[in-house]
């Protein structure tokens, strides 16, 4: 992301170290530069599907998925 405002810009390394904890996750040394890797990449493709034009009168809620047995039809 080139000229991105510093104060905005994603900083994989923050966001590891903010929600690892939240998430009850642990991870080492040896994991951390690969998840950076990824949670960049991951970024990246969010900002490609932020950056697609969606007209919002078009947006349809997807179903309710309820897990266990599908209820029986009368």
């Amino acid at each position: 992301m080139s000229g991105a405002d510093p104060k905005t810009a994603f900083d994989a390394a923050r966001h590891c170290d903010a929600m690892a904890p939240v998430l009850g996750l642990t991870i080492t040394d040896a994991q951390r530069p690969v998840v950076l890797q990824f949670l960049t990449i991951a970024h990246g493709m969010a900002e490609i599907v932020r950056a697609a034009p969606i007209d919002e009168a078009s947006l349809e809620l997807a179903p309710v998925f309820r897990p266990g047995a599908p209820e029986a039809s009368a």
